[in-house]
């Protein structure tokens, strides 16, 4: 046996020792979970990377006749769709320790931020940064709304880039006729839950992320546009984040 070997060995043996049984039982049946989804998953992405194009075009066309459209919606980037799709396949196949979905990247990400920042007292700060960073943006969209008088593109605006839709796509979104509110489930608690047993982000929860990320950046967001946005308060109950957009006072 090596010297690496040895090392590892002992490093397993420490973390074994300080581990309960039923600790020991459940970090064995995710590890055993894990081998049989990664062989699974090795199968299906081999399988995948074979038939790229093929995967992509034809999943397009289908799409496309289900919908009522004639044109190419991919624009020819059948590989690249065909990839998509194979990791979202590949994505719906990891169970364990739950069942992951198509935002759980992003939403982890922002999670470690936003955890990051609480730690350090500093969640003020990086809401502000976030507001300033979207003002050339957003900026150009009042000159919309001022061409048009449409206050539903101040909305649009935050709510339609795919960086929204890809964090809310598990349970997706609802407007209004009028496109002047929206509502969503809010994302998060999944992910904090899982989070919270390994010890990780254990000061968030998704009232704190509603009352001190998602609020004030709406609060902050209005003055490029010059309307108001108004978000309901948090509700336990229904999960539910709802949001409209009002002429400025």
């Amino acid at each position: 046996m090596d010297a690496a070997q040895e090392i590892r060995n002992e490093l397993n043996t420490r973390i074994k020792d300080s581990m309960s049984e039923a600790e020991i039982a459940r970090a064995d049946a995710i590890m055993k979970g894990w081998f049989i989804f990664n062989d699974y998953a090795l199968l299906l992405e081999n399988n995948c990377n074979e038939r790229l194009t093929e995967i992509g075009r034809q999943a397009a066309d289908m799409i496309a006749k289900e919908v009522g459209q004639e044109r190419d919606l991919i624009d020819g980037r059948d590989a690249e769709f065909g990839r998509i799709l194979a990791n979202t396949i590949r994505t719906f196949q990891m169970t364990l320790p739950y069942h992951h979905q198509g935002n759980d990247a992003l939403m982890k990400e922002q999670l470690k931020w936003m955890d990051y920042a609480q730690q350090l007292d500093r969640t003020a700060e990086m809401v502000q940064f976030d507001i300033d960073s979207m003002k050339e943006i957003f900026e150009e969209r009042r000159y919309w709304i001022e061409e048009t008088g449409d206050i539903s593109l101040a909305l649009d605006a935050v709510t339609t880039p795919t960086c929204f839709r890809d964090l809310t796509v598990a349970d997706g979104i609802q407007f209004n006729e009028d496109r002047t509110e929206i509502a969503y489930v809010s994302p998060y608690k999944r992910v904090l839950e899982k989070g919270w047993l390994r010890n990780i982000w254990t000061g968030l929860t998704e009232q704190y992320i509603h009352e001190n990320w998602t609020v004030p950046r709406f609060a902050g967001y209005q003055h490029h546009f010059q309307v108001r946005f108004e978000v309901d308060p948090w509700d336990e109950d229904s999960r539910i984040v709802r949001i409209r957009v009002h002429p400025k006072d």
